[in-house]
């Protein structure tokens, strides 16, 4: 039996693609309904044929139990006021913004008969749209859900078994540990990504055709889609600058002991660096 009546993809991206799909072969709704802002990913999902395709973000939530907003961080409060006057009374709203204190502050504009759960599933990707959704997009992957203490219980537990169902692994923080988090595993990499490509790009031994695969994995998620990423780094601005002044002071280690030919130094910084990285392999 279906989990829900309705489920409603405000943003039909990646993400929002994604969900569609994972929900669709999961039969966790009656029925499903997506809006995107964009006429060509609105053509991507209607070629899906496992939703109704809606010209705008009010006509799609309408009679939906549930709301996924997937659109980006900084169209959060735009898109949550957009909705409001037409979701059902009870309607449960989740997203899967990768910034929540922001969107947890942009969901004030919902009604308060509407509930509302933040959500951040960690399997976004360098190739944006919803042309590379996958209906096993959440399998295995870590989906945050950030309670605000003061929740519905029973609103809650939907979102719980929404993403569960999905074939997330759930864990659950407050929404200012979970930006500290995700900075430090997603945003700040990113950042870092970019500015090692801007730098490989300034040297005047830069060549294209000689490149490698070892800067392609030290940069692949430099090709993320910059409009989207404005918008995250900006709204966990503070944590992610940290970060980037973190990079800095590795990066001024490990130039230090290179120019004064300190192998000692280097070698321990490198094994530290590769230790570490090993560790990423082994929690795989």
């Amino acid at each position: 039996m279906a989990q829900f009546k309705r489920i409603a993809v405000i943003g039909a991206g990646l993400i929002g693609g994604s969900v569609l799909l994972a929900a669709a072969r999961r039969g966790l709704a009656g029925s499903l309904a997506c809006w995107s802002r964009s006429e060509s990913s609105r053509a991507t999902l209607r070629a899906f044929n496992v939703a109704e395709v809606f010209e705008s973000a009010a006509e799609c939530v309408k009679e939906a139990d549930l709301v996924v907003v997937t659109t980006p961080v900084d169209t959060a409060e735009a898109t949550f006021a957009a909705i409001a006057p037409a979701l059902s009374p009870g309607a449960v709203v989740t997203d899967a913004g990768s910034v929540k204190v922001a969107i947890l502050l942009a969901a004030r504009r919902l009604p308060a008969v509407n509930p509302f759960i933040g959500a951040h599933p960690m399997a976004g990707g360098e190739k944006a749209g919803a042309s590379h959704a996958s209906a096993s997009l959440f399998e295995k992957r870590v989906c945050f859900i950030t309670p605000s203490g003061q929740d519905d219980p029973r609103a809650l537990d939907r979102v719980r078994t929404f993403w569960k169902e999905l074939g997330s692994t759930l864990t659950e923080t407050d929404a200012a540990k979970h930006d500290e988090i995700v900075a430090a595993i997603s945003h700040l990499p990113h950042a870092a990504a970019a500015a090692l490509m801007l730098a490989v790009m300034d040297q005047p031994g830069f060549r294209l055709e000689a490149s490698g695969q070892g800067l392609r994995d030290a940069t692949r998620i430099a090709a993320g889609e910059e409009n989207l990423w404005v918008g995250i780094l900006l709204a966990n601005a503070r944590h992610t600058a940290e970060g980037l002044r973190a990079v800095e002071q590795r990066a001024a280690q490990l130039r230090q002991a290179i120019e004064s030919q300190d192998a000692a130094t280097l070698r321990q910084l490198l094994a530290e660096a590769r230790i570490a990285r090993q560790s990423l392999d082994r929690n795989a």
